[in-house]
């Protein structure tokens, strides 16, 4: 009981401690360093898409601090905020207000192109050109980046308007290509992408047998790609995606297995003692399968956020219905960097396994460097939880096969030898760390 009572106590105290050590801390932050972290979680809940919460935050931000040099800039991330959320007339409030209260601003003139672009958004290709010539006239020589965006914004709303005249009464052989270009100014030049994507599905709804359809089509799936990569992917994993991954990391294990179907008793039953690694794995298999019957005929991109998922079958189709174009002649090695990119996307998120399993279709599609590398990534990550000799195997194969890919002059030679190296160093260290110091 003294024991306990003693422990209590001691907790207790080193409790009192920390709350006064932490009370302590957080009085002596500085006015600027509360600042900053007001800033810096606006803006995490900005880039999160939470555009709401972060206008309080920046909102907020102003108040306290109006004199502050970023009190502009959180003003132009609130009118951002409205401006992706399509609610254009508090954008445009907020635009002026920047230019009003601070015309001599970093903001000011972002300000000015986004009120433009407003206008444009809205339809009114008038107003949009008047403001963007106010930048123009602000920077007459064009010495500014930003002035060169207006310039560009002013000459593809003529060319548009050009566009429009061939689409409405111009010679037939050339709509076609009138019709793409409508579709590329509203992608390249104000990353509308859902505009962007019906103007290019018009080109192959109205011209199937275009020599611009297979760049449409492709166009098509990089606007369904550029929409989805405006929002974080959930780190949520449904069950059946957890189940495919686990299903696909047996098979690489045991390639046997891969013939094992629905309650079908087949020549795969387990051999050797209860509970090796074999018989544990045709248990997880057979329970797999038998719970989701489907899954064996599902590929990783099914998985993905609907957007992505438009785009790899957009990307797909381009195979499959035009496939004597260039376009489907360099599709599979788009495709496959396209899903190195999403697995880079959620490995950096934690979801190594998900990376894993992107980075192993990007294989099947077309072998790569990139791909390679990230299998490598990926076993020398399982080495480093379980130190299994089997990873190591896998990742120097990789790495192997990266290198066999890899000119000398390449720029990515670097990366491959660099990985090479980091793993025999990884591994010497990991066997030293096994033996014990007594040996060492």
């Amino acid at each position: 009981m003294l024991f306990r009572l003693g422990s209590i106590t001691i907790t207790f105290l080193l409790l009192a401690y920390t709350l006064i050590g932490c009370s302590s801390h957080i009085s002596s932050i500085t006015p600027e360093q509360k600042a900053d972290m007001l800033y810096s979680e606006a803006t995490n809940l900005h880039n999160s898409d939470l555009y709401d919460a972060a206008s309080a935050q920046f909102e907020e931000y102003v108040r306290l601090y109006p004199e502050s040099n970023r009190a502009d800039n959180a003003k132009l991330k609130i009118g951002n905020g409205y401006f992706q959320q399509r609610k254009y007339d508090e954008a445009l409030n907020t635009y002026q207000e920047i230019l009003d209260v601070y015309p001599d601003g970093d903001a000011a003139d972002q300000a000015m192109l986004a009120i433009g672009d407003i206008y444009f958004a809205k339809r009114d290709n008038d107003e949009a050109i008047e403001a963007y010539n106010k930048l123009l006239e602000k920077y007459p020589r064009l010495g500014v980046p930003i002035a060169y965006s207006a310039r560009d914004r002013i000459d593809s709303l003529e060319d548009m308007e050009d566009n429009l005249r061939i689409l409405a009464e111009g010679p037939e052989e050339h709509r076609d290509n009138a019709q793409y270009d409508i579709g590329d100014i509203y992608f390249t030049v104000f990353k509308e992408y859902a505009q962007a994507k019906d103007e290019f599905q018009k080109v192959i709804d109205k011209w199937p047998n275009s020599e611009m359809a297979d760049e449409a089509l492709w166009r098509i799936g990089e606007c369904y790609w550029n929409i989805a990569s405006r929002e974080l992917p959930s780190r949520q994993l449904s069950p059946e995606l957890l189940a495919y991954i686990n299903l696909i990391e047996l098979y690489d294990l045991y390639p046997q297995l891969m013939k094992l179907d629905l309650f079908r008793l087949d020549a795969h039953w387990p051999a050797g003692k209860r509970g090796d690694t074999y018989e544990l794995a045709y248990a997880q298999v057979r329970r797999i399968v038998n719970k989701y019957p489907g899954l064996k005929q599902k590929r990783i991109s099914d998985f993905l956020p609907e957007n992505y998922q438009n785009a790899f079958r957009s990307w797909q189709k381009v195979i499959l219905e035009y496939p004597d174009t260039d376009s489907a002649v360099t599709a599979p090695e788009r495709i496959a960097k396209s899903l190195i990119r999403l697995g880079n996307l959620y490995y950096n998120m934690g979801l190594k396994h998900f990376g894993y399993a992107l980075y192993r279709e990007s294989l099947m599609v077309q072998p790569t460097i990139e791909g390679h590398l990230g299998m490598a990534r990926y076993y020398a990550n399982i080495t480093s939880v379980s130190g299994q000799p089997w990873a190591y195997r896998r990742a120097f194969s990789h790495i192997g096969k990266a290198e066999e890919l890899t000119s000398p002059d390449s720029p990515i030679a670097n990366d491959v030898s660099w990985a090479k190296e980091w793993m025999n160093y990884k591994m010497r260290i990991e066997s030293l760390e096994n033996i014990g110091p007594e040996r060492r």
